[in-house]
């Protein structure tokens, strides 16, 4: 299929001896960007005629072009100091770091659009040039480059690509899902701790996710965005019960399980 359309390019930090990445963002909007893979080749001759051919992976050229970098690409990319003033400080010391790298495409197949997303799993930039230029008779916009190379992780993969999707947010998902930058609902609390007591309890529940949903359970079963009881009012507690608590909202993973054990002695 050809390719027509490029967006959603996302950053997030990797560290190699985890394997996990972190701090993730989107860098505005996508103009262009270019993967040219990089082999290590030889050739085997005998009898005056080419016998054998050997080309193994070896790195890849990655640029990027984008309408913005956000500011905290200085402390991911590059290892520059962000202080909480927001100041950017660049120090001789200051080392890029490793990051992992996605964008999506968009492509026809028999008439109709489909996205499908990429991720580099290993990727170390440079700084390009800072430029500038005065407004004068006409006006000229100065957008972000960065130009860096792929490399292969300790198990040798080094890109993935997506299935095609049927929407540009399902692609989108699929690289926040790798990068570790899709929101994940935080556990929900229990106004009153689990333990014994000797009276009925009355319990409210929150994650400090917000416009996330939380369904509950009591009867030992794990709740889900499509089991349990939908939390709306305090929850009274009169009798020996394990509470469960989910919170979920679209578009974000759903939290871990919250489990408070109440014990009622009247």
């Amino acid at each position: 299929m050809a390719s027509f359309g490029l967006s959603n390019p996302w950053i997030a930090s990797y560290n190699p001896a985890t394997g996990k990445y972190k701090n993730g963002f989107k860098c505005g909007e996508a103009i262009e960007t270019s993967v040219t893979p990089n082999s290590n080749e030889a050739s085997l001759f005998g009898d005056n005629k080419q016998i054998e051919s050997v080309a193994e992976f070896k790195n890849a050229n990655v640029s990027i072009g984008v309408t913005k970098m956000p500011i905290i690409a200085a402390a991911v990319v590059f290892g520059h100091k962000v202080n909480d003033a927001g100041e950017e400080i660049s120090n001789a010391e200051d080392s890029a770091g490793y990051v992992g790298y996605g964008f999506i495409t968009a492509e026809m197949e028999d008439g109709i659009k489909k996205y499908r997303a990429c991720v580099l799993y290993k990727v170390k930039f440079k700084e390009g040039e800072d430029a500038y230029s005065t407004k004068g008779d006409s006006i000229v916009f100065k957008t972000p480059t960065l130009s860096g190379i792929a490399m292969a992780r300790d198990d040798g993969e080094w890109r993935k690509k997506s299935p095609y999707f049927n929407s540009l947010s399902e692609a989108d998902l699929w690289i926040q899902k790798i990068l570790n930058v899709v929101e994940t609902c935080e556990t929900p609390e229990a106004s009153v701790a689990g333990g014994d007591y000797n009276e009925q309890q009355s319990v409210t529940l929150k994650s400090d996710t917000a416009g996330a949903s939380i369904r509950y359970t009591t009867d030992g079963t794990t709740p889900s965005a499509t089991n349990g009881t939908l939390y709306d009012a305090a929850i009274t507690i009169a009798k020996n019960t394990g509470l469960r608590a989910v919170a979920y909202k679209d578009g974000a993973e759903p939290s871990g399980v919250m489990l408070e054990e109440y014990f009622i002695t009247e």
